[in-house]
């Protein structure tokens, strides 16, 4: 999912050897706040044909769940051959929604964080490590 994740999927598809296509979708429920405001819209729409086919969804975090179950299940809709989830951060702690995480790059309890693609108010996805942002450098 763009934009968060493009870093990471850059990184990602160097290491895959069978062959693949990569098409984006970009939905949002964050705007400029550090926390999720419960409401996803889908900014972007993904393009290429998703029945039959198997697909990987690459998720840079996933917190809520929210998000990423809605497009599950639109994804599911459209009947794919398999449905896995990769995301780099595995925010557990703030679970509200139950999605199932077939890879992770690791696991993080609370926490807002930037960098490596993640962003504050679309700012720091360029840091080219992943911070924790302490509550005064977030402003409200």
């Amino acid at each position: 999912m763009l934009k968060g994740s493009f870093l990471f999927l850059a990184d990602l598809v160097r290491h895959i050897s069978v062959p693949c296509t990569v098409d984006f979708v970009r939905l949002s429920s964050y705007g400029a706040a550090t926390a999720s405001s419960g409401a996803v819209r889908q900014v972007m729409p993904w393009s290429d044909p998703v029945h039959g086919r198997h697909l990987v969804v690459v998720e840079e975090i996933v917190d809520s769940g929210n998000t990423l179950a809605l497009l599950l299940a639109e994804l599911r809709a459209q009947q794919p051959a398999s449905l896995r989830v990769c995301t780099l951060i595995d925010k557990t702690g703030r679970r509200e929604t139950t999605v199932g995480v077939d890879y992770r790059g690791f696991e993080l309890d609370d926490g807002f964080v930037v960098g490596y693609g993640l962003d504050y108010d679309e700012f720091l996805r360029n840091l080219p490590d992943i911070h924790v942002l302490s509550e005064d450098e977030i402003t409200p």
